[in-house]
């Protein structure tokens, strides 16, 4: 029993490493984005912080990928939801007021490139959430930027959906057939 229950976990955990697909994020110049202003961190610590949670999320809708693919992004700009007041930072903490009229973007181009370094994919997007503040949204938890990982999983679903990015389930549907 106890061999049968190692190769079980063994099953698993191999399973889960060996099907999922990688990611490789690159930025622009931080500085020539629309608007990614901290409201009550240091500059560099908030962007620190900012490209390392963009990054996660990234590498969470790459998992989703068959095992072999690779992804890599080029973020051009970002717009983040929200807004801080200008003249707002003499006070000690800043904080981001959300508005309808403040909603979330983000631009960037990718390329999808499958187990044998095909190119499979690719694009710019130029993503808007409108309606952000009126959607139903859960926190994942791994990020502070709840609106834009809703707007990017939305994305990533939608690319899932019209065919463009093949994913771990419909791999193996389309193996049955």
């Amino acid at each position: 029993m106890k061999k049968f229950l190692f190769a079980l976990l063994a099953l698993t955990c191999y399973s889960n490493f060996a099907a999922a697909g990688e990611v490789k994020v690159n930025w622009g110049k931080l500085d020539d984005f629309t608007e990614i202003n901290p409201g009550h961190e240091t500059k560099e610590h908030f962007r620190e912080r900012l490209t390392k949670e963009f990054e996660d999320v990234f590498a969470a809708l790459a998992k989703k990928l068959p095992d072999g693919y690779q992804l890599t992004v080029n973020i051009s700009d970002i717009d983040l939801a929200g807004d801080i007041r200008p003249g707002a930072s003499f006070s000690v903490s800043q904080i981001r007021i959300m508005r309808e009229i403040y909603w979330p973007r983000m631009n960037f181009s990718y390329e999808l490139k499958n187990g044998q370094q095909e190119v499979v994919a690719q694009a710019k997007e130029e993503l808007r959430d409108m309606d952000y503040l009126h959607r139903i949204r859960i926190p994942s938890g791994r990020t502070s930027f709840e609106y834009e990982e809703k707007m990017l999983n939305d994305w990533f679903k939608k690319q899932v959906l019209a065919g463009v990015f093949p994913t771990n389930d419909v791999k193996a549907v389309t193996a049955n057939k």
